[in-house]
């Protein structure tokens, strides 16, 4: 085993991290799995959702994306900042879904802030490259 396998970086432990946040969301729908994971003081930068952990977590349970589908396409690490570009689907919409990029600043393995971009999905002919 060579030292970064004994040792992960802070990016990879963050990015696994990060990773596991959606899983507990998207996957196995426990928000109450999320609250260790996510900094008392969180921050929140997106215009429709509110900082502080235990506002955000209120939030996550009445927002249209819960209970939606993430495909998740690449994920970046870089120190103690993590991007994740998913494939969103909203819960009961059987449209094209939101192409998002998700932004998350950690601090002692605990998300503390967030930013987000998010548009959605365009007719594939639109898009010769493709979205994701």
């Amino acid at each position: 085993m060579t030292s970064t396998e004994a040792h992960p970086s802070r990016a990879e432990r963050n990015r696994a991290i990060v990773r596991a946040c959606y899983q507990e969301f998207f996957v196995h729908r426990r928000l109450d799995a999320l609250a260790a994971l996510i900094h008392e003081e969180f921050v929140q930068h997106s215009p429709d959702a509110p900082s502080g952990r235990d506002a955000y977590l209120a939030h996550l349970e009445e927002a249209a994306f819960n209970g939606g589908s993430c495909d998740i396409r690449l994920i970046i690490a870089d120190g103690d900042y993590v991007a994740v570009h998913h494939h969103l689907t909203l819960r009961g919409d059987d449209g094209p879904g939101l192409a998002v990029v998700d932004l998350w600043r950690l601090e002692d393995g605990k998300l503390v802030e967030h930013w987000d971009v998010e548009q959605p999905v365009p007719e594939p002919s639109r898009v010769p490259n493709g979205m994701f």
